[in-house]
Formats: structure tokens, C-alpha cells, sequence
């Protein structure tokens, strides 16, 4: 391909192809990253048979355990400079891709296993022990945490939409500081019942109380019913009036990124590394609920946090110090991995510059 910049027109811009899936949070790590690099985005919708959980040693770069549309929709793709993809099960279409195209820069997030055999660029998170092989490979990229979606303007677009919603609801700006809470659930890992949901709604509660704060709270796909249930009705026990919860359940518009834009102190609960990472990339002051082992990779990414300055542990401790207001340097994962990817491109001469 001819440089453009030796001929004096206008350089195109490298197209970015990003596969996706009915994972969330593989998604926004995925199109976080895309998004960073600010170039024409095409996005694939991949959807899956059974045959998806077998290992990518059997998968390897065949249409196995795609579904026959995402597989025509893979394989009908114009060819892109850049592909990315988030997770393993996304992992053998995007080395297809790298064996139709060459030339494309095939980005991986998280660690896929093997093989690997055609990646460009794995970015994985310091708390992911691969990331101590990161001397050893140079296609590791480590990040602290999960890339993700959350910018300044993202945000400020959010409170924008949200904050009348919110001020219809009795919780819009005011003299009282607002505490949003990000509620996960049950993972394959640990579980979240009713009564956790009870002890984190206290814990909550009393802080507000401290504070005479409101509550913006959001569920997951995950909470369940019997989870939203009980934070509801530990809430309307201890700060009636003066907390929303959204239930994902019911539809809707989702106020996830709302609630990040105006709330001056964000808890989330441990289970997810996707919510804290994007809690944590606010730059408002992050409390995380612990409910994993010591030596999960959730844990060392809350450690990793609190190392940073960013979150602190949602305990009793911590309510009766009161603590809402602390300032640190955000994450911005996603902007680090779009340098990176840059850098590949600039070293790549078949890629649109």
C-alpha cells in the first residue's frame, strides 16, 4: 500500500473490526478500546452453539461453535486493519480473521489460552497471572485493570441524560452528596444471596445515614430477584425516601453510566473486575464491598486499587470513619492498550495510515 503521507492527500484512517458477544463486560473492554482509537468501527456480532466450550485447541480457527449466522457474518467481513476481541470464546474468530488477512493487527483482550498462535497484541490485567509473562512474550500488554468505555465525555453525556430523571425521582443535585451502588451477583466463583445483599444494603445505608446522602442503585443480570428484594427492603426500612434502585429486570434504559456521571461516591460489590475497573476509571472515590477469597484474581485487582489510591474496603471500618471524598489519578486501560495498538500500526506498513 502507498503511504499517503508521500503524496500529499488526505491519510486514511485504519478500520477497526470488533467482535462482540452476549458477554457485557467483554464488550466494553473490547469497544472501549476501539472506541480510544477513534477510527471507523465495524462491529460482528458473534453468537454461539454448544460447541463453544470446547477448548480453542479444538476450535482452533474453524467456524466450530459459532452459530451459522455469526459465521456468515465472520466470513463476509471486509478485510480490516484492526481486529479486536475480549474472552476466550471470541478467540478463534478472531484468528480466522488474522489467517484470511495477514496484514490486520489482531488484538486480543484478556488471555485466551492456547494456542495464541497469530495474536498481534494480548493485552491482560496485572492481577491475571500470565501477566508475569509479560518479560517472556511481547505481545503482553499488562494493565492494571479492565479496559472499558468510561470517559469524561461519556460521563458527562450520562448525568446529562439522567440528572432529570433523577431530580423527578426526588435524588437530583443538591447540598446532600449522592452514593451510587453497582450491584453484581452470583458468579461461577462465589456466590451473592439475599443475606449478602442484606449486609452490603446496611453497610450502605449507614454511610448515607452519616452523611444524610442519597442512593442511586442499579442491579445486574446477575442480582436475581431474591438479591433485589432484599436491598429494597433494607432500604425502605432505614432510608425511605432517600434511595432509587433500578431493577435491570424490569427494562428500560439502563442508568449504569448515569449513576457513575453524578454520584460523589460509587460501591460496587467484588465479584465483578468490570465494574470495579470502570468505577475506578471515574476518578470519583470507589468503596468495593468484599466477598471473595484472598488470593482471587478479584482480590489482587482490589488491592491493586487500593494501592493505587482509588477504592477502599466497604466495612464496618470504613462507615464509622465516614470517608466519601478522596481524589487519585483515574485508569485509563483502554486509552494504554490504543497506544500500543498505534505503535503496531505505525511499525506496519499494509495498514491504512
Amino acid at each position: 500500500m502507498t503511504d499517503p503521507r508521500n503524496t500529499g492527500q488526505p491519510q486514511p484512517q485504519p478500520h477497526v473490526c470488533v467482535l462482540t458477544d452476549d458477554r457485557a463486560g467483554n464488550n466494553a473492554q473490547a469497544l472501549g478500546v476501539a472506541e480510544a482509537l477513534g477510527w471507523p468501527i465495524t462491529e460482528i456480532r458473534l453468537s454461539y452453539t454448544r460447541l463453544v466450550r470446547l477448548p480453542n485447541l479444538i476450535r482452533g480457527t474453524t467456524t466450530l461453535g459459532l452459530s451459522t449466522s455469526a459465521a456468515a457474518a465472520l466470513d463476509a467481513v471486509a478485510a480490516p486493519d484492526i481486529a479486536i476481541a475480549a474472552g476466550r470464546r471470541a478467540t478463534p474468530a478472531l484468528r480466522r480473521l488474522k489467517r484470511r488477512f495477514p496484514q490486520m493487527i489482531a488484538v486480543q483482550i484478556m488471555w485466551p489460552g492456547e494456542p495464541s498462535r497469530g495474536l498481534d497484541l494480548i493485552a491482560v490485567p496485572a492481577h491475571d497471572r500470565i501477566a508475569r509473562e509479560s518479560d517472556r512474550d511481547p505481545r503482553l500488554m499488562v494493565t492494571l485493570g479492565a479496559p472499558n468505555r468510561v470517559t469524561p465525555a461519556r460521563l458527562a453525556e450520562a448525568a446529562g441524560s439522567w440528572e432529570p430523571r433523577f431530580a423527578a425521582a426526588g435524588m437530583g443535585a443538591g447540598t446532600a452528596p449522592r452514593i451510587g451502588l453497582l450491584v453484581g451477583g452470583t458468579t461461577k466463583r462465589m456466590p451473592f444471596g439475599p443475606e449478602d445483599a442484606r449486609h452490603l444494603a446496611r453497610l450502605v445505608a449507614d454511610l448515607a445515614a452519616r452523611h444524610d446522602a442519597r442512593i442511586l442503585a442499579t442491579n445486574s443480570r446477575r442480582s436475581g430477584a431474591e438479591v433485589t428484594a432484599a436491598l429494597s427492603d433494607v432500604f425502605q426500612a432505614t432510608r425511605p425516601g432517600a434511595f432509587w434502585l433500578h431493577d435491570v429486570a424490569m427494562g428500560g434504559d439502563n442508568p449504569y453510566f448515569g449513576i457513575l456521571g453524578v454520584a460523589d461516591l460509587i460501591v460496587v460489590t467484588g465479584d465483578s473486575m468490570s465494574m470495579a475497573s470502570e468505577a475506578a476509571s471515574t476518578g470519583r472515590p470507589v468503596a468495593i464491598l468484599p466477598i471473595t477469597g484472598e488470593a482471587s484474581k478479584e482480590a489482587r485487582l482490589h488491592r491493586a486499587l487500593y494501592a493505587l489510591g482509588a477504592a477502599r474496603p466497604l466495612d464496618a471500618d470504613f462507615v464509622a470513619r465516614g470517608e466519601i471524598a478522596w481524589r487519585y489519578p483515574p485508569l485509563d486501560d483502554a486509552q494504554a492498550v490504543a497506544a500500543q495498538i498505534r505503535r503496531l500500526v505505525l511499525a506496519n506498513p499494509a495498514v491504512s495510515r
